[in-house]
């Protein structure tokens, strides 16, 4: 057993324990208190101390591409090129070409080198949307805690196929996987980028499996465009580009309406964007026990919108942040993710830094599923805690704002997944 103190204990369910301890044994969390009492209760523990610093739960990515970290310097690249005026369904199209022409040796280097991107900015757990099955081997040799989302959307036919029988297939072998790290969900793409058959069979697929679904929807004024009169960039540049020749007829609806009238949200989905919806659409959410994956920084690249954080807020819809991938964003930091979601919702009534932090930790635990394992320092958790310098980081006043506001990568001290450290103190 081993206790770790620090000045402060941030462990989401209260306020921070000054001079606060956790005791750690057999990768899970023991007991949460004081130094003091800890050090009472359990005399034989091994002790590490450390002053100046906070220690508090590991960052859940709720959404992130960790097999397209090495496509960037392209030439719809809103990230890295100053001034480009970004065409969402021409970006998204070059994403898709480097899906189709990627040699498996590509995706496995891009997973290994996000994963350790990830750790080094604090992230100990990430729900990916990959199709590349070898990523379960991976997350388990890098000691990354993850939910893995195998994705389907429509390149051409065969591959389309191919990619729903895999998702299949491996949803099918990963979900009773024996594995205290790693589990599976269920990954459609998108409303646009699927017939409503296959999103109806992921969705029911999800429902009796038990395994959490997540789709991008709702992110864009083209998707709007598309699914209320089937017209604009997607039907006149993404579809021919995946060879599907004929439109569907106008839904007259918005994308959550959609998905809401074939089932697809009676499986509670977790809906990544949400940056163009209605108040109805809010209410279809709500509704169905939905969650909403906010992604700030690939919301602003890609000019998209921003997502209505008070009025999900007000419907009680659990929200949290992820990054996207590489190609929408500068990095996997949700660090950085944080200071958009500020940024973006600075008007928004009495903004705490617990809440805007509880977006990547307790309630990003509560979107995937994870509730009960991890997103805050409680006994019977597991040990993915993270250690924070706080020498650039002033205590006074709203510590978690002060956090958000001011961590960065060198700050980041030590990272434990299970009670493993994936990055310790340099």
């Amino acid at each position: 057993m081993q206790i770790l103190s620090a000045n402060y204990l941030l462990t989401m369910t209260g306020d921070p324990i000054i001079d606060g301890a956790v005791a750690v044994e057999g990768g899970e969390i023991i007991d949460v208190g004081t130094e003091e009492a800890l050090l009472n209760r359990y005399h034989e523990a091994a002790h590490e101390d450390y002053p100046n610093h906070v220690i508090m739960p590991g960052l859940i990515n709720s959404h992130v591409h960790l097999d397209m970290s090495f496509y960037k310097d392209f030439h719809f690249d809103p990230v890295r090129t100053d001034g480009l005026v970004v065409n969402f369904i021409e970006w998204l199209m070059g994403n898709i070409h480097y899906k189709k022409t990627a040699l498996p040796n590509e995706k496995r280097q891009a997973i290994e080198w996000a994963i350790d991107e990830c750790f080094q900015s604090g992230t100990t757990c990430v729900a990916d949307m990959s199709s590349y099955e070898g990523i379960f081997t991976i997350l388990e040799q890098k000691n990354m805690r993850a939910v893995v989302f195998p994705e389907v959307l429509s390149i051409d036919n065969e591959m389309t196929k191919e990619l729903f029988e895999s998702a299949m297939a491996i949803i099918e072998k990963y979900a009773d996987y024996d594995s205290d790290l790693v589990s599976v969900g269920a990954g459609p793409f998108s409303p646009y980028m699927l017939s409503r058959n296959l999103l109806k069979i992921m969705a029911q697929v999800s429902s009796s499996s038990e395994v959490p679904i997540m789709i991008h929807a709702a992110e864009s004024f083209s998707e709007m465009e598309f699914f209320h009169n089937s017209s604009g960039d997607i039907a006149s540049k993404l579809f021919p580009n995946i060879g599907w020749d004929e439109l569907p007829p106008e839904h007259q609806k918005t994308p959550i309406q959609h998905l809401s009238f074939i089932g697809f949200l009676e499986a509670s989905p977790i809906l990544v964007g949400c940056a163009q919806v209605t108040d109805t659409d809010l209410d279809h959410i709500a509704k169905s026990g939905s969650k909403v994956v906010i992604t700030s920084r690939s919301h602003e690249n890609l000019q998209q919108g921003i997502a209505p954080y008070r009025r999900l807020k007000e419907r009680s819809i659990i929200t949290a942040l992820g990054t996207d991938g590489i190609p929408s964003v500068e990095n996997l930091s949700l660090w950085d993710e944080m200071r958009a979601f500020v940024q973006h919702h600075s008007d928004a009534n009495a903004l705490t830094g617990h809440e805007v932090l509880s977006m990547v930790t307790i309630a990003a635990a509560q979107a995937l599923g994870l509730q009960d394992e991890i997103g805050s320092i409680e006994k019977g958790k597991k040990a993915d805690l993270i250690l924070i310098d706080l020498t650039s980081v002033p205590t006074e006043g709203d510590l978690a704002m002060n956090l958000i506001k001011n961590v960065n990568n060198y700050a980041i001290k030590s990272v434990m997944v299970s009670g493993k450290n994936v990055k310790s103190m340099s």
